[in-house]
């Protein structure tokens, strides 16, 4: 079973616009996909950073869908216009873009979040404003089987 993205992390984007991926993530990341990733905005809340493995496995199940899909070119005009494939460097330093932090309202401080296959990069101050937004009910726990 491949290794998991769990949990989550706070970190700082440096003046250089680098990411140090904190050691929760890096070393799961090293381990199991290696240090290319690939860095998208597919919302305007947060970025989604993918190995580059998975982010394959997803342009498989997208091009699949055919040629002429229209939800096919909207998925991968934006998911590359925001888009780009970066190489984790030996510190775990990950470079954004400016264009991408400023898609979502990325200054300086993020929450990392693992979702199992990648991580979403969120603004310290947007993800604070979820706070009592993102409650379950029993009616979620038993949707989701729990």
């Amino acid at each position: 079973m491949a290794t998991r993205l769990r949990g989550h992390a706070e970190a700082r984007i440096d003046e250089k616009g680098r990411l140090k991926m904190p050691s929760v993530f890096k070393k799961n990341l090293e381990s199991t996909y290696g240090s290319t990733l690939f860095v998208t905005a597919l919302t305007d809340e947060y970025l989604q950073i993918y190995p580059v493995q998975v982010w394959e496995e997803i342009e498989a199940r997208v091009n699949a869908l055919g040629t002429m899909n229209p939800l096919k070119r909207k998925f991968l005009t934006r998911a590359n216009r925001c888009g780009a494939e970066v190489e984790m460097d030996g510190q775990g330093r990950v470079s954004i873009k400016p264009t991408q932090r400023g898609q979502v309202g990325i200054a300086q401080d993020v929450v990392l979040i693992g979702c199992t296959d990648h991580i979403e990069m969120w603004p310290s101050e947007k993800i604070t404003a979820l706070d009592g937004e993102d409650d379950f009910t029993a009616e979620d726990f038993m949707t989701l089987g729990i």
